[in-house]
């Protein structure tokens, strides 16, 4: 049971990986749009739908970018069924996200339908088998029947309404959340202590996920809370590093170094080196420098305004970005200041090269 249970999720979350870079595309697309926008003074660029010039040139790049951010049920459908069953999944996958978004069933029912997808399509491949001259009719003809079959009359005709019933309400209850206050608090809090747990582990891919499928549906601020606690750990121990250089190894300040570039991009895996050395006490700090952080961002009401980035920058992506930034700081400040007070970073290294951690280089070739 928990085999399949494991398995699952790792379907689950190399759909979203494969979905990441079509959130972060199109939400690059509207916020550049919007952030010009502003720049010229109008928040609202719909009005430029049917105008000329420069201000119509923005409202069609914010569209294109809602309609990248629009192509998210599909891909996530299509690829939970290639994790499960390759090229073979695809066109059942693909119509698991059309019907999805078709129903209103949003990822709940991109995910179901990639799964019925993926395992259908490998029931067929493994089942079915035809000799001979039309031995080629099963993969081309026969599987994507069977399996587009299966989601037409499962995931539309039986199950399309229920799903759809209990996306939208799960939607209304997370966005009640976010419009309480305490409410809001709570996720914040939960969030940004799942994401600084493990540091790109199960837990914080947990919480990473759940924001990201939310962000969907339109529901942007658990994905802001998530980007914020996302950047805390990384910047934390590179801000502990220039604080108080003396109580790190040669090895542990180059890997501050790397942490600022970690922390501004948004690579929580920055923080790993330095709380490998005592995952006791430096786990539970950055949990709450996580917590603490995202509370923060919560308390001094940060609100979307546009689909959010991650990443330090994306603060000019919400409304408040104050209060981005001083849940960033917040957190930072806890983990720069505990972290030297908790531990001696300093080791037995004999002759650890400059090399063992890799410098981050940029070409063109």
């Amino acid at each position: 049971m928990n085999k399949m249970l494991n398995d699952v999720k790792n379907h689950l979350m190399t759909g979203i990986s494969y979905a990441l870079p079509i959130i972060i595309a199109g939400s690059l697309m509207v916020a550049v749009a919007k952030i010009i926008g502003l720049m010229f003074g109008e928040s609202n660029l719909d009005a430029f739908a049917d105008s000329e010039g420069m201000k119509h040139w923005l409202y069609l790049t914010q569209d294109i970018g809602f309609k990248i951010i629009g192509l998210m049920n599909y891909v996530l459908g299509a690829y939970v069924a290639f994790s499960i069953a390759g090229k073979k999944g695809l066109a059942a996958g693909f119509t698991a996200g059309l019907i999805a978004s078709l129903t209103g069933s949003g990822f709940l029912g991109a995910i179901l339908g990639g799964l019925l997808a993926g395992y259908s399509s490998e029931w067929v491949a493994r089942k079915i088998r035809i000799e001979g001259s039309a031995a080629s009719s099963v993969p081309l003809i026969i599987l994507p029947f069977i399996t587009v079959g299966l989601q037409v009359l499962v995931m539309r005709l039986l199950l399309g309404d229920a799903l759809s019933w209990i996306n939208l309400a799960l939607m209304a209850w997370v966005q009640s959340m976010t419009e309480d206050g305490t409410s809001t608090v709570v996720l914040a809090a939960v969030l940004g202590g799942m994401i600084c747990f493990d540091l790109g582990g199960p837990v914080n891919k947990a919480a990473w996920g759940t924001a990201n499928v939310l962000f969907l549906s339109g529901v942007y601020l658990p994905a802001i809370l998530v980007n914020v606690a996302i950047i805390i750990p990384p910047l934390g121990y590179a801000a502990a590093r220039f604080l108080r250089p003396g109580n790190f190894s040669q090895t542990l300040k180059e890997a501050g170094n790397g942490g600022v570039i970690m922390g501004i991009l948004g690579i929580s895996e920055g923080a790993i080196p330095f709380t490998l050395k005592n995952p006791a006490r430096l786990i539970p700090l950055n949990v709450l420098a996580g917590v603490l952080g995202a509370v923060c961002v919560a308390l001094f009401k940060a609100y979307p305004i546009m689909p959010p980035l991650g990443g330090l920058y994306g603060g000019f992506t919400v409304g408040h970005p104050w209060a981005y930034f001083i849940g960033a700081l917040v957190g930072t400040v806890v983990i720069a200041l505990g972290a030297n007070l908790l531990v001696n970073f300093n080791d037995d290294e004999t002759a650890a090269p400059q090399s063992a951690v890799d410098d981050i280089e940029i070409r063109f070739d």
